[in-house]
């Protein structure tokens, strides 16, 4: 998947990490931290759900095996298990998605100011960055708060397993005096039942890792799905088998993705005759570096074309 992910960042065009990507934090931090999450759920919480899945299936199964008419009746109080279980599961997955969010801001601004420390330094500016990277946080602490919330109804809606053992204890008792059912049978069920709302409940210390897994890997996987606007991978069109080197803008149009309503070209035209040096002069900001961009394909022009000979 990392190899996958790198290749897919690496076929994307400039125009997306001109939108898309602020710092270079949030690739590394997908490569690595996002990764690893994955590999972790994969590797470990998922073998730990399927057991507690498989031993809460099991321990219903011998429960009704030996004795069916309780655990029929008992196991509308099951639902009562799972359905916190499920909701807990579904607010978990929405807050990771956020916390994520929150958490790219703070990278961000940390790597800027790790990477540019000499500026911050020359500008007195190490108060206001950690400020600045202090606000940054406060939503991931009260998404925090919010996981903290859930996970605690979540957590003491297993209480409802000692009402269970409860129900089975007075209900047992009344098939052993009036319907004859043995003591031992009305234990086994009894212990049954208990474990596997045990396991249950236990199951749900996996759902935070496997909600922040399903997170990362949709980030993962948006970025290996997309296909570029300018795709290194695609060799339709024409190839040339001698390149002299003429160079054509004809009425070209042209504005960066980010900030589409500036217009840097407007019926640019310039031609390039083949090995000639030309030198291009203006002001900052009149599109002498743009130009290059255009040539070494960075971008595609809004309008016009740029031909070779």
């Amino acid at each position: 998947m990392r190899s996958r992910y790198l290749k897919a960042i690496l076929r994307q065009d400039v125009g997306y990490f001109d939108l898309n990507v602020t710092s270079t934090a949030e690739v590394v931090t997908s490569v690595s931290n996002d990764s690893l999450i994955i590999q972790e759920v994969i590797s470990e919480k998922i073998p730990h759900l399927i057991a507690r899945g498989t031993s809460f299936i099991g321990a219903y199964i011998i429960a009704f095996l030996v004795l069916w008419k309780l655990a029929l009746l008992i196991f509308p109080f099951v639902l009562l298990l799972v359905i916190p279980s499920l909701i807990y599961g579904k607010i978990l997955l929405s807050l990771a998605r956020k916390t994520q969010m929150e958490y790219k801001l703070a990278s961000t601004i940390a790597e800027q100011a790790i990477s540019s420390i000499r500026t911050v330094y020359a500008f007195v500016g190490e108060n206001k960055t950690s400020i600045k990277f202090s606000e940054a946080l406060q939503g991931s602490v009260k998404l925090g708060l919010k996981q903290g919330w859930a996970k605690g109804l979540a957590l003491g809606s297993s209480g409802i397993t000692h009402l269970i053992w409860a129900f089975v204890t007075y209900y047992g008792s009344r098939l052993i005096m009036y319907h004859g059912a043995k003591g031992g049978t009305i234990y086994i069920v009894g212990t049954c039942i208990s474990f596997g709302g045990h396991y249950l409940v236990a199951s749900l210390s996996t759902l935070k890792p496997l909600s922040e897994a399903c997170s990362a890997a949709e980030r993962i996987n948006e970025v290996i799905k997309r296909i570029p606007k300018i795709d290194l991978g695609n060799m339709e069109g024409e190839i040339l088998d001698n390149v002299m080197g003429e160079i054509e803008f004809k009425q070209v149009e042209f504005a960066y993705p980010s900030r589409l309503e500036n217009i840097i070209f407007k019926d640019f035209s310039l031609k390039i005759p083949a090995g000639k040096a030309v030198a291009l002069v203006g002001s900052s900001g009149s599109g002498k570096s743009t130009v290059i961009s255009l040539l070494q394909r960075f971008y595609d022009p809004i309008g016009g074309d740029i031909a070779l000979d």
